[in-house]
């Protein structure tokens, strides 16, 4: 569990008044970026598919194996990534998540006008990206906490929970339209853009994360990954909500890919 600083010490760090998170600024531009982060998940999600599609004519097969390679990072590395991550300030990894993910969207703009645009690279982007996302994913919720009050985590959750909804939602319409409006490479552009915003917004929140303490090493680290599994494991709600997010990912990837 992470240790929150004192109320009248966040207050005065943050220099908001106790009337809600409004006027939380800190947390407000976390919200704000990862609200643009949100977006630019769901908008990779179709761009790159799309690029696929009508770029390089891609078959249902590869479509499939694009949307594994996007879905990978996840079973592969998540659990480390949540080990490790508790290790290290949070904010630093969050911003060097939004300018990775820039820097390797850029990579299918740059292919597709030297004419070098290939599945394996589209391959070689989903992964990435995907892996930057696990990253960003989990140091996201880790660093909330420090943001907020232990009485306003309801508030700041339902309102990243919200946003995460409005992305869901229009995030796949909106790479549509950029996709039909100015072309696939110029939509992975834009979204390269959106990770580069998110970033700055992060950058500009005020370093209030105290310094992990050194913890051990690999052993401590597979015994770590053991009890989150073993938490998981004997708890109702977390197995019902695991298996439904794992559900709902799987499938909604498998439709995707025979969708497009």
């Amino acid at each position: 569990m992470h240790r929150l600083p004192s109320g009248r010490l966040m207050l005065a760090r943050l220099g908001r008044r106790s009337d809600g998170l409004w006027h939380n600024p800190a947390f407000m531009r976390f919200w704000a970026a990862d609200s643009i982060s949100q977006f630019g998940i769901q908008v990779s999600a179709v761009a790159l598919p799309l690029a696929a599609a009508l770029l390089l004519g891609a078959s249902a097969g590869q479509m499939g194996l694009l949307s594994a390679a996007a879905t990978a990072p996840f079973l592969l590395i998540g659990l480390f990534v949540g080990v490790w991550v508790d290790r290290v300030r949070r904010r630093p990894l969050l911003v060097l998540s939004d300018l990775a993910r820039a820097a390797i969207l850029l990579a299918v703009p740059l292919a597709w006008a030297l004419d070098a645009l290939s599945m394996g690279l589209l391959y070689g982007v989903a992964f990435l990206v995907g892996t930057f996302t696990v990253v960003f994913e989990v140091a996201f919720a880790s660093y909330l906490p420090t943001l907020v009050r232990r009485e306003e985590l309801v508030e700041g959750n339902g309102k990243i929970a919200a946003s995460a909804s409005a992305a869901q939602v229009g995030g796949p319409g909106i790479a549509g339209i950029l996709v039909g409006l100015l072309g696939a490479p110029v939509a992975v552009l834009i979204d390269a853009a959106s990770y580069l915003v998110s970033a700055a917004l992060m950058w500009k929140i005020p370093a209030l994360e105290r310094r992990p303490t050194p913890s051990g090493g690999e052993q401590r680290v597979r015994r770590e990954i053991g009890e989150g599994l073993r938490a998981v494991f004997h708890s109702p709600v977390l197995r019902a909500l695991v298996a439904c997010s794992a559900t709902s990912t799987l499938f909604g990837y498998v439709f995707l890919a025979v969708y497009i």
